[in-house]
């Protein structure tokens, strides 16, 4: 199926007539990510990176809450089906508990209130949270280890090219914005590899615009063996910055 943005949109104005079903029991709904810095990229992008806030009142009260679950459930199911993109839940938080601090600047900065009342500014993280981020880039890097026998294969299947295909997508999205966490430096994602760039400069950042360039090639998104010299690159280049944090972490551990 061909995506476009309209499709994205569309999907966007399904949730929001859900949440409207639950109007009483939501405060406020965040977009954030592609869809509200406005650079979707059509069945690529997520589909949702949404934050929807509940009213506090509403956990206590069990019929009015499991009646804004099963709302929910419903609108998760829906946006499942409908998506053009890679689909993920997404998420829905309590308006006085704190958000994690891996989303935090795109939350409360990259933004948009698409319902309800604007609480940005009234969203804080926790230290602990602050940690945990500072621990994710070393987490992501392992996902990348079950994807070496790809490195191997004669033949990748259309399966195995997605799968390569998803993970080079994360690595350029992702790992640039947690490996800056690593080192203490919080910047939205959108600008995370030119921070990371002027942070930790002796590291070869060309994979990064090779995976940009497949991402825009469907020819190359679809070739087995592009896909296999890229992912091995792209792996280089992850444990050569792994190899630059490791540094810092134990440069700070010891100071």
């Amino acid at each position: 199926m061909t995506a476009s943005v309209k499709d994205y949109e569309d999907v966007l104005e399904g949730l929001l007539a859900d949440i409207a079903r639950m109007r009483d029991a939501v405060s406020c709904a965040v977009l954030f990510g592609s869809m509200a810095r406005g650079d979707v990229m059509p069945g690529h992008s997520d589909m949702m990176d949404v934050f929807v806030f509940l009213k506090h009142d509403l956990f206590d009260d069990k019929a009015r809450f499991l009646e804004s679950l099963e709302v929910m459930a419903e609108a998760c199911e829906k946006i499942a089906d409908k998506s053009p993109g890679p689909f993920h839940p997404f998420f829905y938080w309590s308006e006085t508990d704190p958000i994690p601090a891996t989303f935090a600047l795109d939350i409360t900065v990259h933004s948009k209130v698409v319902f309800g009342e604007d609480i940005r500014s009234r969203l804080n993280t926790t230290v602990a949270s602050r940690s945990v981020a500072q621990t994710s880039f070393f987490e992501m890097r392992r996902l990348g280890s079950p994807l070496m026998v790809y490195l191997h294969k004669k033949e990748l299947t259309e399966q195995d090219c997605g799968a390569i295909f998803n993970l080079l997508m994360a690595i350029k999205r992702d790992l640039p914005m947690l490996a800056l966490m690593v080192l203490g430096i919080w910047v939205v994602q959108k600008e995370s590899i030119p921070a990371l760039k002027e942070a930790v400069p002796d590291v070869n950042y060309d994979i990064l615009d090779r995976i940009v360039a497949i991402q825009q090639d469907q020819a190359e998104r679809t070739d087995p063996r592009v896909l296999q010299m890229t992912l091995r690159d792209a792996m280089i280049f992850v444990e050569s910055l792994n190899d630059r944090l490791i540094t810092h972490v134990n440069a700070r551990s010891q100071a």
